[in-house]
């Protein structure tokens, strides 16, 4: 009996992840976005994905798991890192700008095939854009902090760790939200896509007055009269 039990179990798990990765708990083909969260059959070999509310709750409970415990990791990689490059302009920027694009492809991604077509769009690009917007004002920050020797190397290493908790927690919230209103079959609402609008003029500020710091950090350290001194050396 025990054995049974166990085998069924791991059955379970087996078909719980392969619709978390998108796929058909019985023949693995991918399935549509939203099938298993609106409990809606596979097309191809007609099984059930998941038929009661309970079984739906269970798949984004999964999911904001996975998501936590992805998010944690990558917290943990970046304050490690930046011990090290919080001495060097922009390469705390650069840590970041990885650890975003790590949590898209390990937290994101995976959270948007559950989605329906139009419901993945909008999140997507949401993302995208309040990422860029992070990222911009991140670097305003982490590179004021660089013209500041001592106490900015140090206060640069509990930042870029908490921007990154941050940023990931503000994702799987979100994605989190997205998912329980596809599981009741809400639709995407019309201000969810003039929003988009307002998140690119956000990124096209933020973006401008980054550049502009940047600039003036390297300037201020000495490193553009570097660059442009060294071929007139050379020559």
């Amino acid at each position: 009996m025990p054995l049974t039990m166990t085998a069924s179990a791991r059955s379970e798990e087996h078909e719980l992840a392969l619709l978390l990765s998108g796929r058909c708990r019985r023949c693995a083909e991918r399935i549509p976005g939203g099938t298993a969260l609106r409990g809606r059959p596979c097309p191809r070999c007609d099984e059930q994905t998941l038929p009661t509310s309970t079984d739906r709750e269970v798949l984004h409970q999964l999911a904001s798991e996975r998501a936590t415990v992805r998010l944690g990791i990558a917290v943990a990689v970046v304050a490690l890192a930046a011990l090290v490059a919080s001495w060097v302009p922009l390469l705390t920027s650069l840590l970041l700008v990885a650890a975003l694009v790590w949590l898209r492809v390990t937290l994101v991604t995976p959270a948007l095939q559950l989605l329906t077509p139009q419901r993945r769009l909008v999140s997507r690009w949401t993302l995208r854009l309040a990422a860029g917007c992070f990222v911009a004002l991140s670097v305003l920050v982490l590179e004021l902090l660089t013209l500041i020797p001592a106490f900015g190397a140090l206060a640069k290493v509990a930042i870029s760790a908490g921007q990154v908790a941050l940023a990931g927690l503000f994702a799987r919230r979100y994605l989190a939200w997205q998912t329980e209103r596809e599981a009741r079959g809400v639709s995407v609402a019309f201000w969810e896509m003039g929003l988009l609008v307002g998140w690119m003029l956000m990124l096209l500020t933020f973006t401008a007055a980054s550049v502009l710091l940047v600039l003036y950090a390297l300037q201020s350290l000495g490193l553009v009269q570097g660059f442009l001194a060294a071929p007139m050396g050379g020559h």
